[in-house]
């Protein structure tokens, strides 16, 4: 393309012969700046073609990841569900003392027992950070909506860690003492969940005695005491999770959108 006006321009040029070096000169700057402006034009169309791919390939990769934390916040808020009407169904049974099969008020014992958590998948976003490419997320909202879900979600798991501590205290150190036989109670959290099935757990005197005791029992009235606050920690963890499950819910539609 280039020569091609360059022999246009110098035919020109060659019809007025005082001003042919002046012409022909100028005509050979304009030809290279021309020519370096398509050059560069092009290059930033590849880059930008090129960034864009990138940009689409990380945000896919954030979209994979919230559906799996979405997946885990469900699971979490399940289990401290579970939790809370695990502790509600104990705290009843000491406030209206009525016959109950031994293996269903352990497997209810056993459900309180806490161990949920949440933990967020990161794995996109950290290398994004850590490769310096948060840039290829070029529009600034979507950018600051992104950093801000991985800002939030570290908040909640540092909040439910340390309710969860204080959690695992309680029964470490003030409920699993010697009147639970801790083999059933573990035997009753891994073998079952559903509380709509009633669970056969060999269960021996020694385990059932302590709910059975009376209601004015100083050890029911710490027990009481230690699972209402129990309770009370599952369901600030259930509500952190909830409002972290609508915050991915809402930043992956989002992202859909914006990538449609």
């Amino acid at each position: 393309m280039i020569p091609f006006f360059r022999k246009i321009r110098k035919k020109m040029a060659d019809d007025n012969k005082p001003l042919k070096y002046m012409r022909y000169a100028i005509g050979e700057i304009i030809l290279i700046v021309i020519g370096i402006l398509i050059a560069l034009s092009i290059n930033n169309w590849n880059t930008n073609k090129k960034n864009k791919e990138y940009e689409r390939f990380y945000i896919q990769g954030i979209i994979n990841d919230i559906e799996l934390d979405i997946v885990n916040l469900n699971y979490a808020i399940t289990l401290d569900s579970l939790k809370v009407n695990s502790g509600n169904y104990l705290l009843n049974h000491f406030k209206n003392p009525t016959l109950k099969k031994d293996s269903i008020l352990l497997n209810h014992f056993a459900n309180s027992i806490p161990i949920s958590g949440f933990n967020q998948t990161d794995n996109v976003f950290e290398d994004l950070k850590s490769s310096g490419r948060l840039n290829f997320l070029s529009n600034d909202s979507i950018r600051k909506k992104i950093q801000d879900y991985y800002i939030e979600g570290e908040q909640i798991i540092n909040a439910l860690n340390a309710n969860n501590s204080m959690s695992k205290e309680i029964y470490d150190n003030r409920i699993l003492s010697a009147e639970f036989d801790i083999n059933s109670v573990l035997f009753a959290i891994n073998e079952f969940r559903d509380l709509d099935t009633e669970i056969m757990v060999e269960v021996n005197s020694f385990d059932s005695q302590f709910f059975y005791k009376p209601l004015n029992d100083p050890a029911i009235k710490e027990f009481i005491n230690r699972t209402s606050m129990n309770i009370l920690l599952s369901q600030l963890n259930e509500n952190r999770l909830r409002i972290g499950r609508e915050k991915a819910n809402n930043l992956l539609n989002e992202l859909n959108y914006y990538l449609k």
